[in-house]
Parts: C-alpha cells; structure tokens; sequence
C-alpha cells in the first residue's frame, strides 16, 4: 500500500496559481474601493449643493455658508461625515453670487487618480476626466 498525500510539486504550483489570482484581484479590489470611496464624495458634494441654495433661498447670499479658513458652515466637511477615517475633506469658496465645492482626498484616496473634484454654484464638474464624475 502506497503513501497517500501531495507532492513538493503539486503542493508549489498550487501555491504559485493562488499568488496569480491574488495578484489580480488585489488590485481590482483597491480599485472598486476607491471608486466607491469617489462615489461618496460626489453624493456629498451634491448634497452639499442642496445645502448651499437652501442657504441662499434663506439669506439671499451664499457668502455666509463658508468660513474665512474655506470650512463650510452649512454643512459638514467630512467624507464620510460620521466615520473615524476621512476620504475627502469638502471645501467651499462662496460668495455674495456664487460658490465652489472641492472634494479633496485624504489619506488612502490621494492615490485616485480623479484627485480633488469639484462643483460650482452652475453645475460645472471637474475634473472632467473619464470616469470621475
């Protein structure tokens, strides 16, 4: 009666099919958290829009929606706003007629290659790249 059990071999090119599929799905993995990361801050950045012309419907002037440092007052600046890591920071630059909302990356998301985005008070988006918005 033979040994049963794996050879040397098998046992290696089971090991070098397992580092091929981890090599491929680790960074597809990433990639959908980032994604998904952009996609958080393109919906908060949106409701921060909402935010800002409730604002203006109230005050008449978006320039009091904003601190003198960039810091909204009308909404948070957190992405995602009740989490203990921080993806994006939102910024505002507002004025009497007018604003700009910046998504900006943080930490991880740095390396998104969409990098800060954008909305103004008329609905532009930047970066205007494939993909980004």
């Amino acid at each position: 009666m033979g040994h049963r059990g794996f050879t040397l071999l098998e046992l290696m090119i089971t090991v070098v099919v397992v580092a091929i599929l981890a090599a491929v799905a680790v960074p597809s993995y990433f990639s959908y958290v980032r994604d998904s990361r952009r996609d958080l801050a393109k919906q908060s950045l949106l409701a921060a829009a909402q935010k800002m012309e409730s604002y203006y419907a109230l005050n008449m002037s978006y320039a009091g929606a904003a601190a003198s440092s960039g810091s909204p007052t009308v909404f948070s600046d957190k992405v995602p706003a009740d989490g203990t890591e921080r993806y994006y920071t939102l910024t505002v630059s507002a004025s009497q007629s007018s604003y700009t909302l910046n998504a900006v990356p943080q930490g991880s998301q740095t390396s998104d290659s969409c990098g800060t985005l954008s909305l103004t008070r008329t609905g532009a988006k930047s970066p205007s790249t494939s993909g980004c918005w």
